[in-house]
């Protein structure tokens, strides 16, 4: 299997192992000092989205907003550690279990209808690998 450069220092695959990697910073930004404010993800169909980023702590329920919440590498990668809607029952309680777990970050983009929120969610996360666990309650 070939591994392809998605991005100039982001040389590792969009996924690894059971979770979604984000696809880099906008290099069109670099030189106006932006470039750390913006991230990519990118679909399991290949769409590569742009997500504003904030401190985890700062984002609140906000309608039409996807979210990924996002732990940060020692490489400076994201990883993402929860992906869904703002305006979602569970974000709240998403965001202290992400906080808990170790993301420090909030990666929002805003579309303009409740659907095109729907599908860039149930992009982002038909890219996520999913292994089957089994799991015992004896």
């Amino acid at each position: 299997m070939q591994e392809m450069m998605l991005h100039p220092t982001h040389p590792e695959p969009a996924t690894r192992g059971r979770f979604l990697i984000d696809d880099g910073m906008p290099v069109a930004l670099v030189a106006t000092g932006l470039d750390t404010s913006f991230r990519y993800w990118r679909g399991e169909a290949g769409a590569r989205f742009v997500f504003s980023v904030a401190p985890i702590s700062v984002v609140r329920p906000a309608v039409n907003a996807v979210v990924v919440l996002a732990a940060v590498s020692a490489g400076g990668s994201r990883e993402a550690v929860w992906i869904g809607r703002a305006d979602d029952p569970e974000f709240a309680l998403a965001r202290a279990a992400a906080i808990a777990a170790g993301a420090t970050e909030a990666h929002v983009h805003v579309t303009q209808t409740p659907a095109g929120a729907h599908r860039i969610v149930r992009d982002l996360k038909a890219a996520v690998p999913v292994t089957p666990i089994r799991v015992s309650f004896n």
